[in-house]
């Protein structure tokens, strides 16, 4: 025990000691003895060591006013924790100390403002965990819990019906652009366009026989003859007007023969196109049962294997290009969105625990439409990076911190 606790428990203690009765009836006494005087132990020594503990604070020097030693032995903070402040528009963290402190034997004493603040920490400095803030006005803007996307991904479906009766690729298989992945059963199709083929063919012989037009055109050109034949002898007498007319009639059904015949002429050569079209029909039908990349990248994902049975539409496999990736996180600005467009990007990604790799880029996207107060959705799309033995570095799913500066007015 210190000389001076000493000094000051003794005349205490005994002030105390007449009054025992008084400190096992009333507990608040016994408190605040436990407060004023804790190493006394009133209440047993572990509750006046947690009273110790909690209440010691640590020494706030003020060289205007300075308490002696024994006043400030028992410091009692005037009000409750002060919690860490954290300033969005700065991005800086202050933690102040209480403004005023309770010395028992003086009251409450002005803590000076030099000893209230905290060291701040530097522009820059990452804001706390899910809060993503800008530093001020065009300051870096920080974005955490960004996550790694590929935007080259989509998934491929069956296009027609049938079973799977050829499965050319695997989980991981690496294929080019138009590379087959799959074939599904092709045979009604291949017979299909067997008969579709030969319908073509004879509408195509019927569309190129123009018989029956140059006979309509050469009835007709009889015909006109016989009406001029028929008005000369009519002029001399030697016809009758009936004959005339007869010939006449003849004559027009020549002509609507030979538009006829070009009607017809015209409808084969249509029926022929809707058979080509037909045939073409059935040849796609072969074509979509043969299924190829249509970009180049991995196989991600199978989900149907060789023998099942796939409808038009349903999903079979899933195809991811490597070569870009998108990080994806919500800005939160207190400055014109559009300064963000095309801004200097640096992107931290964290590829295992522990490690993380930096690549610098730009903003690509600033959605149009907030997700909250002052939040805006962003992409950054960069490359991807290749490991020494030829593998991409960075898979969907990582998370990612991204640092912007945005452009000035």
């Amino acid at each position: 025990m210190s000389q001076k606790k000493q000094l000051i428990g003794l005349p205490v203690a005994l002030l105390l000691g007449g009054s025992a009765i008084a400190f096992g009836v009333l507990p608040g006494v016994r408190d605040w003895v436990d407060q004023t005087i804790p190493w006394l132990g009133i209440n047993g020594p572990q509750v006046a060591a947690a009273l110790n503990q909690t209440n010691h604070k640590p020494v706030v020097e003020d060289s205007s006013a300075a308490p002696t030693v024994a006043q400030f032995d028992n410091i009692i903070p005037a009000s409750p924790p002060v919690l860490p402040q954290y300033d969005v528009q700065t991005a800086q963290a202050t933690l102040p100390l209480p403004t005023k402190t309770l010395i028992p034997s003086i009251g409450e004493i002005a803590t000076p403002a030099n000893s209230r603040l905290v060291q701040t920490p530097a522009l820059g400095a990452v804001p706390p965990a899910g809060l993503n803030v800008p530093s001020s006005g065009n300051g870096t803007v920080f974005v955490n819990n960004a996550v790694v996307y590929f935007p080259d991904d989509s998934t491929v479906a069956a296009q027609a019906d049938g079973i799977i009766v050829k499965m050319l690729v695997d989980d991981g298989s690496m294929v080019k652009l138009d590379s087959p992945l799959l074939d599904i059963d092709s045979r009604t199709a291949a017979a299909e366009v067997e008969m579709a083929k030969q319908e073509m063919e004879a509408a195509d012989l019927k569309a190129k026989n123009d018989s029956n037009l140059a006979y309509s055109k050469k009835a007709l050109e009889v015909a006109k003859k016989d009406v001029q034949i028929s008005q000369k002898l009519l002029e001399k007498g030697s016809e009758d007007l009936n004959n005339f007319e007869k010939k006449q009639l003849e004559r027009d059904k020549a002509f609507f023969q030979v538009n006829v015949s070009e009607m017809e002429k015209e409808r084969d050569a249509a029926d022929y196109g809707v058979k080509a079209a037909k045939y073409g029909a059935s040849q796609i039908q072969m074509e979509l049962r043969k299924i190829v990349a249509s970009r180049g990248g991995m196989v991600s994902e199978i989900t149907k294997r060789q023998g099942d049975w796939v409808r038009a539409g349903e999903p079979i496999l899933r195809l991811t290009s490597l070569e870009k990736i998108r990080i994806k996180g919500i800005a939160e600005v207190y400055d014109a969105p559009y300064l963000l467009r095309n801004s200097a990007a640096r992107v931290i990604i964290s590829i295992a625990p522990g490690k993380s790799e930096t690549i610098d880029g730009s903003v690509s996207y600033v959605a149009p439409r907030s997700m909250g107060a002052n939040k805006y959705q962003i992409y950054v799309d960069l490359p991807n990076r290749l490991t020494p033995d030829g593998q991409y570095l960075f898979r969907e799913g990582m998370t990612a911190t991204i640092e912007v500066a945005p452009h000035t007015r």
